[in-house]
């Protein structure tokens, strides 16, 4: 009886907290209605990154998010991986390696990347990406 009652516990904390999640981040979805991609882009250096991988991390970290009220996440560059999104590590990673393998870009010795280690926001993780060389095709 005693573990029913612990895992009932347990069931409500974690809706409760998934609840409140879900609260805050369509909060920060509505209250950037006019947020846009252009808006995004405009955070760059656009004739020094390059656009798709721009597109492609928008892209990848909108689906991640979600929608609210029908609407995908409205992404901006300066948004934190842990404290806008609350992003796992392994969500990251996942991401990191889905545009890699999109796009051709290399991920070996990524420790010669200026920005290595410094991947915690949007920005950053455009950065990074556009900073590592591209597979040449054979």
């Amino acid at each position: 009886m005693e573990i029913i009652i612990i895992f009932g516990i347990a069931i409500i904390i974690f809706a409760s907290i998934s609840f409140l999640d879900h609260r805050r981040m369509r909060s920060i979805a509505l209250n950037r209605k006019t947020s846009t991609i252009c808006t995004y882009a405009r955070s760059f250096d656009y004739r020094n990154v390059d656009t798709k991988i721009m597109r492609e991390v928008y892209n990848h970290i909108q689906a991640w998010v979600g929608k609210y009220e029908g609407i995908g996440f409205p992404v901006e560059a300066s948004d934190s991986f842990n404290e806008t999104y609350k992003m796992d590590p392994d969500d990251l990673s996942d991401i990191y390696f889905e545009i890699t393998g999109k796009l051709g870009i290399c991920t070996d010795d990524p420790t010669s990347n200026p920005y290595w280690n410094q991947v915690t926001t949007v920005k950053n993780l455009v950065l990074f990406l556009n900073r590592q060389p591209k597979i040449k095709a054979t």
